[in-house]
């Protein structure tokens, strides 16, 4: 099958994070599909209102990647220019040369917005995963509208977890279906057991505002009963001078190690030191992280702020509370004191059984197949 992905968000030279599980799923596609990417952007920096797009192709792997750039315009105008100058490029570079059997969009604006326009003018079905909190695109009439008009038009709709799920169908009556990020598990190997102090606890996340919860970590980090531990802290953002200047004031700065942005090809490395994991967000549609260093045999902790209910079990860690750093300072002590407990070959293998490319591959062909025998039938 001939698919067609579209997304803002994917790897490039200069963001290797920015949306590498759109890539993970690509790649694993493309083990049974022919796959094309659009990554299309705007380019800020250049105020050209007139120019045309430009583009650049190469390959990863079987996958052939357009990366389509379009200079900025006027106000507004830069976002129907994005739209309709990638909308110009599909048509002439790839629906013109060849035959589409599926159009698979990553979040609903703006690229569930432009497939869905392609969909109903090229009579190609067309599929939505959405990665994010729906409320989100709202910053105004016409986005909240353009979100709507995707969701309620597109031939499916997948939700990357359960609680997302809902949440889509609260605000827009569409029942989704839920299929997991993937992770490759097969980029991570087994922590190999080790004993006594100090505690080494993880934590991996972006620090451009506080949804991650770094700061409720640190605040509770002091009121652990051992103070033998080291917080290891991944990550880059706005705040990252605040999180160090707040480990200076709890008194716990000798304990933390802030090693800045983890790169996706040195996440391995940073879980193989640790002996637990710990994501305590306000909100996530699902928490890519936690799959990792369950990949590594971690125990984890994680919040219940939306996609860690669907991915914690008792087995494998500890769902808590939000915004309550006496009660994951309690969990961090009893994970602790019970770390034998935990067997991390069959954590590894939870996440690998769950969240691989397998599962994944199976369960997208098979939505892929039961739709478009639907939409087959309805024509």
């Amino acid at each position: 099958m001939n698919i067609l992905i579209l997304t803002h968000s994917y790897p490039d030279a200069s963001h290797k994070w920015r949306g590498n599980f759109i890539q993970e799923q690509a790649r694993a596609l493309s083990t049974r599909h022919d796959i094309i990417v659009v990554y299309f952007k705007v380019d800020y920096s250049h105020f050209a209102p007139f120019s045309r797009y430009s583009f650049l192709k190469k390959y990863d792997g079987e996958i052939t990647i357009y990366e389509v750039t379009v200079n900025k315009s006027f106000p507004v105008i830069t976002q129907l220019k994005y739209l309709s100058n990638t909308y110009s490029f599909i048509k002439k570079e790839i629906l013109s040369q060849k035959k589409i059997d599926l159009i698979h969009s990553h979040l609903s604006y703006p690229a569930g917005l432009l497939g869905t326009i392609i969909q109903k003018r090229k009579k190609i079905p067309g599929f939505i995963t959405e990665h994010s909190r729906i409320k989100s695109y709202f910053r105004s009439w016409i986005h909240k509208r353009s979100v709507f008009f995707a969701i309620k038009n597109a031939t499916s709709i997948i939700a990357v977890s359960n609680p997302l799920k809902e949440e889509i169908y609260s605000l827009t009556n569409r029942t989704a279906n839920v299929v997991y990020n993937i992770v490759d598990t097969d980029r991570f190997e087994l922590n190999k057991t080790k004993s006594g102090a100090p505690l080494n606890i993880g934590f991996l996340g972006g620090l451009g505002n506080s949804n991650k919860g770094l700061d409720l970590l640190l605040t509770s980090a002091v009121l652990i009963e051992s103070k033998d531990f080291v917080l290891h802290i991944g990550g880059n953002g706005a705040l990252l001078n605040d999180y160090k200047k707040l480990a200076i004031k709890s008194g716990i700065e000798t304990k933390c190690k802030f090693y800045g942005e983890i790169l996706p090809e040195d996440a391995p490395r940073f879980y193989s030191g640790l002996d637990l994991f710990i994501l305590p967000s306000r909100y996530e549609t699902f928490g890519i992280v936690l799959i990792e260093a369950m990949a590594c045999g971690l125990p984890v902790i994680a919040t219940k702020c939306g996609g860690p209910q669907d991915i914690v079990k008792e087995f494998t860690g500890m769902l808590i509370e939000k915004d309550n750093p006496k009660e994951l300072a309690r969990s961090i002590d009893e994970m602790s004191k019970n770390l034998r407990s935990y067997n991390k070959a069959a954590i590894r293998k939870y996440a690998d059984e769950k969240f691989g490319q397998n599962a994944f591959v199976g369960r997208i062909s098979l939505l892929y197949a039961d739709k478009l025998k639907i939409n087959s039938t309805a024509k």
